[in-house]
């Protein structure tokens, strides 16, 4: 006779995958933020080399305008700041979910490894 998953232990299981598919997302976003931050500091990069003086041109929306090259590199650095905030705060929930399926895994093993089955006797 096949042994019945326990409605406790079922509700632990379906928090697993919820806590799974919040860390799945939180790790697509901080993964793109990070691309993000590469393509800024290659921009950076490329602007620290160009002269005082030269013609910079940024896109806003769907036009393409002039500016210099001192504001380009204060929008660049301002959004940097920005990205490494959201990654500091993404690695932060990363690291607490990681925390929280771990505690959630082991208990549903000793659970189920002592063969209650999260039964009340």
């Amino acid at each position: 006779m096949a042994t019945e998953i326990p409605p406790a232990v079922r509700n632990d299981l379906d928090r697993l995958r919820q806590l799974e598919d919040q860390l799945q997302a939180v790790l697509l976003r901080k993964q793109q933020y990070e691309g993000e931050l590469r393509n800024v500091d290659k921009a950076l990069n490329e602007l620290n080399k160009l002269p005082q003086d030269s013609k910079v041109y940024k896109v806003v929306g769907t036009f393409l305008l002039s500016t210099t090259r001192d504001e380009a590199i204060q929008d660049l650095n301002q959004r940097k700041e920005l990205l490494d905030l959201h990654l500091q705060s993404l690695v932060k929930q990363e690291n607490m979910l990681r925390k929280q399926i771990s505690e959630l895994e082991n208990k549903v093993k000793q659970v189920l490894a002592a063969g209650q089955g999260g039964q009340v006797q």
